[in-house]
């Protein structure tokens, strides 16, 4: 099972990993997140959230290659031992912060959706931008060179846009709990049989 998990910045994708995470903990999960402290496109991207954004071109191809290092050193290896994948971020952060309206989203993923590891449940976290911005200033000093009121309202649009059989938008300007409830009434949906073996744990 593998699922992502995405939003603006403020809507809470750490917190629910984590409980997501602790709720699927008989099932030894991995919890991740992109882009990575591991690839060397990953730490760039990280320096470049503190320093300044990068050329679009060269943050959309450090995304990609820091994604396809973690599908083949993370997240293939843990599925193929029966292990949950759970990642904070995933293909759509790039495509939010990087496509410049939706048209251009659709088309940066039919570029590099025949090289990803597409999950099988992608919680989008719907949260206005107002809410996640206070979030921000109540958990940490200052906000990241991609968190712009200009930036986060164009990814909130995409976010709201992505839509197939594996996205499930989640309602997330209420509480954590309130948010993880939701998204785990979905995974019970979805995977009866496989969550089923949590509650027997």
């Amino acid at each position: 099972m593998f699922i992502a998990v995405d939003g603006i910045d403020g809507s809470g994708k750490t917190t629910l990993v984590a409980a997501l995470a602790a709720w699927l903990a008989p099932l030894d999960p991995v919890a991740t997140k992109e882009p990575t402290s591991t690839s060397e496109w990953g730490r760039r991207l990280r320096e470049s959230a503190v320093v300044g954004r990068l050329p679009k071109a060269q943050e959309i191809e450090y995304f990609h290659r820091d994604r396809l290092q973690h599908i083949a050193e993370v997240i293939r290896p843990a599925l193929a031992a029966g292990r949950p994948v759970i990642t904070d971020r995933y293909v759509d952060s790039l495509l939010a912060f990087q496509a410049e309206d939706l048209a251009d989203a659709d088309r940066l993923y039919a570029r590099f959706k025949d090289e990803i590891q597409v999950p099988d449940v992608s919680f989008i976290l719907d949260c206005p931008v107002a809410v996640g911005l206070a979030r921000i200033a109540r958990g940490r000093d200052g906000r990241s060179t991609f968190e712009t009121d200009e930036a986060l309202e164009r990814a909130r649009r995409i976010y709201e846009a992505r839509r197939n059989d594996h996205y499930c938008h989640v309602k997330a300007d209420g509480t954590a709990d309130e948010t993880f409830a939701a998204a785990r009434v979905e995974l019970i949906r979805r995977f009866p049989a496989l969550v089923g073996r949590v509650a027997k744990a």
